[in-house]
């Protein structure tokens, strides 16, 4: 005796793995968030599906596993969007090259990221992006960071399983969502479309006095403020001089070729970083983070690691920001993120260093206190000549203190 309920029963079953099969077929085609190798063609640039730019931090972390590259980058939004993927491939033609990048990275994280790509990768050199906020341990990281993605632990044992982002990939409402996107072409290449290669395709930067206002706005009610600034974790005993120390001396134990450099923001970052009180932080964070690598070397009997510092007051940096609509900035979009014409400079620096030049000065025991003396005058300087570019940050900062004491 056939059961109708029995049989509807088994066909609404056998309905719902056809539908889950088809689904997870039609993303593995499609691969929405390209990590299984599929790019497509768009405006003539070889590029990764939009999914990816929604899920980066998943995205690179699954990356990693399947390129395994020998050479990264890796830092913030400012050695994400100031380096382009020319230039990488003019001083690295044919080499497994890949932008570790992310936006509003902690160095807790950058450092999370790269224990996962030497557990993963036959990593030969590495170049990392320096910026003061990113020292800032009070920030917890974002949400999207999930330790459980990456391959080991921050002892750097094997934990780590991608099993997770691999489902998240075939089968959510994300998946179907980019999938039925990219399979119906409602995309176009924007600012943040990402290349395999983990550099940004095309990023539109105006660099108006509205774009430095809205920036510093963030970096003064935000970043460096909420909460206060500390290089001491308030989740253990650790500070991010514990990190950087923690990737020095991994690198050192797998002969790892670092490059650190200290990002070229704008001249008004700095004076920023003044109005807020944090100027004596902001040379302390540089003169550690030298300690730390000499000490490293020393214990490794082995080279220390550059550190090239691009901040103060170069001709770069002091760029005047026009007042009224007019074209592009020639070096900046706003006061944190410098243009690719000046990532280029940068990288030509670092792959052709020298130890006369004060834009990207690489930093030593012998030369950081002249140096940083040298900066403060430099400021003196910038303050004098650029009194106008001074109220705008005491504005923004005399807004903010006005706010708290209303509450």
């Amino acid at each position: 005796m056939n059961d109708p309920f029995l049989i509807y029963g088994r066909r609404l079953i056998g309905f719902c793995v056809l539908l889950l099969v088809l689904t997870v077929a039609f993303s593995y085609y499609i691969d929405p968030f390209s990590v299984y190798g599929r790019t497509y063609i768009k405006e003539g640039v070889k590029v990764n599906n939009p999914g990816f730019s929604a899920q980066v931090k998943m995205g690179k972390a699954l990356a990693i596993r399947r390129r395994k590259p020998e050479i990264i980058l890796i830092g913030s939004s400012r050695t994400l969007f100031g380096f382009s993927s020319k230039i990488a491939e003019q001083y690295f033609p044919q080499q497994n090259i890949y932008n570790s990048s992310f936006s509003g990275i902690t160095f807790y994280e950058l450092l999370r990221y790269f224990q996962h790509t030497v557990a993963l990768a036959p990593l030969k050199q590495a170049y990392i992006g320096l910026d003061f906020y990113q020292f800032h341990a009070g920030r917890p990281p974002e949400k999207t960071f999930r330790e459980e993605r990456l391959a080991v632990d921050i002892n750097n044992q094997a934990a780590g399983s991608a099993i997770d982002d691999l489902l998240t990939t075939l089968l959510s409402v994300d998946a179907i969502f980019y999938s039925i996107k990219t399979a119906t072409n409602l995309y176009s290449l924007n600012d943040d479309t990402f290349l395999p290669n983990g550099f940004i395709g095309k990023k539109k930067l105006t660099g108006q006095l509205k774009n430095f206002i809205e920036n510093e706005d963030s970096y003064i009610n935000k970043v460096y403020t909420v909460p206060e600034y500390t290089f001491s974790s308030s989740i253990n005993s650790l500070t991010s001089f514990d990190y950087f120390r923690q990737l020095v001396h991994l690198a050192h134990e797998h002969k790892i070729k670092l490059h650190f450099f200290i990002s070229p923001a704008h001249a008004r970052q700095w004076e920023l970083i003044e109005q807020l009180g944090l100027w004596d932080k902001w040379e302390y964070w540089k003169q550690e983070m030298l300690n730390i690598t000499v000490q490293e070397s020393k214990h490794f009997k082995q080279e220390a690691y550059p550190i090239y510092d691009f901040s103060g007051y170069s001709s770069y940096s002091i760029e005047a920001v026009p007042r009224t609509p007019s074209k592009p900035m020639a070096w900046y979009a706003d006061s944190s993120h410098f243009r690719q014409a000046l990532g280029d400079i940068v990288f030509d620096i670092i792959m052709n260093p020298t130890h006369e030049q004060s834009f990207g000065r690489i930093l030593s025991p012998q030369n950081i206190d002249t140096h940083l003396e040298s900066i403060r005058v430099d400021k003196q300087l910038y303050q004098a000549g650029h009194r106008q570019d001074i109220k705008d940050i005491r504005k923004l900062i005399v807004k903010r203190n006005k706010i708290a004491h209303t509450k």
